[in-house]
């Protein structure tokens, strides 16, 4: 099973999302402090347990910094079930198999971020 990096107070950026693409088309960089913009949206996908036998009830969390409210959340399983636009939902995989649980975050300044985790039933 893939392990993603922890994100880092030192190092923001490491994790499997695209790292607030949209701000810094905007011309948004790490060291702008002009006080009006928020930082880019960062999203980071987690998820209780991450394998298991079937049925596998999963407990998924979308964790963020910055971006500006109102936040949009989507989650795609990877299992052909619907999809959740709920922050925290939580899933149950009824085969056994490997799935990828896609999440994007969407901000109100049109700022994105994507982020996955595997999980892995048995």
């Amino acid at each position: 099973m893939r392990r993603r990096p922890e994100r880092s107070a030192e190092r923001p950026d490491r994790h499997h999302g695209t790292r607030g693409s949209a701000a810094r088309a905007r011309g948004w960089r790490p060291d702008d402090h002009r006080g009006e913009e928020a930082a880019p949206l960062l999203a980071w996908a987690d998820a209780e347990p991450e394998d298991g036998k079937a049925p596998l009830e999963v407990q998924f969390k979308a964790d963020t910094e910055g971006g500006k409210p109102p936040l949009k959340y989507k989650w795609t399983f990877g299992d052909g079930t619907a999809d959740s636009e709920e922050a925290n939902p939580k899933h149950s995989f009824e085969k056994a198999g490997k799935y990828r649980a896609d999440l994007t975050v969407n901000d109100a300044a049109g700022d994105s971020d994507t982020d996955y985790v595997e999980i892995e039933v048995e």
